[in-house]
């Protein structure tokens, strides 16, 4: 009866004994995909951190470039006015034809800009219509200001193409 016990004993401790060993042996392989997901989230956590320094330094310098543009433009801007208020032809409208391209060239570039949610749109109409003439020296007054944003959108482009190239 003792031996009849003690294998019955023997035979429960190794039951239990396989069953620990099981289950120790799962909860290893749940530990070593835990490490391995962590090890990859980490990775993604630091190219992700690495990404948007290096984003926030390619706008920190367009916006840099900006300003300078900016306040070249308005150096020139000043200047050209000094210049303008001793000419005598600076009243001189531009033909009509001319200024008319440009109001619809101007009118289409902002028409292509907006969104065209129209719930904000002034249903009274009693603001000013825009003119349909320009004076050259209006005209000329224009001119260092749009370049201005020409190259201000090209440093934002170049941003932009270099952030492209870094990622591939």
């Amino acid at each position: 009866m003792v031996v009849v016990a003690s294998v019955i004993i023997i035979s429960v401790l190794c039951a239990l004994l396989t069953r620990s060993n099981a289950a120790l042996a799962k909860s290893d392989s749940d530990n070593r995909v835990l490490r391995s997901d962590n090890a990859l989230q980490a990775t993604v956590i630091a190219t992700q951190a690495f990404n948007f320094n290096r984003f926030n330094q390619v706008a920190e310098n367009a916006s840099r470039m900006n300003s300078l543009i900016d306040a070249g433009t308005e150096k020139t801007v000043i200047e050209n006015r000094e210049i303008l208020q001793r000419e005598k032809t600076c009243d001189l409208p531009v033909p009509a034809d001319v200024a008319g391209g440009l109001l619809n060239y101007a009118n289409r570039l902002r028409a292509s800009a907006m969104h065209t949610d129209t719930g904000n749109a002034d249903t009274a109409g009693d603001s000013t219509a825009a003119a349909n003439s320009i004076t050259y020296c209006q005209a000329v007054l224009w001119i260092s200001p749009l370049l201005a944003a020409i190259e201000k959108a090209n440093n934002q482009f170049a941003g932009i193409r270099e952030i492209e190239l870094g990622r591939k």
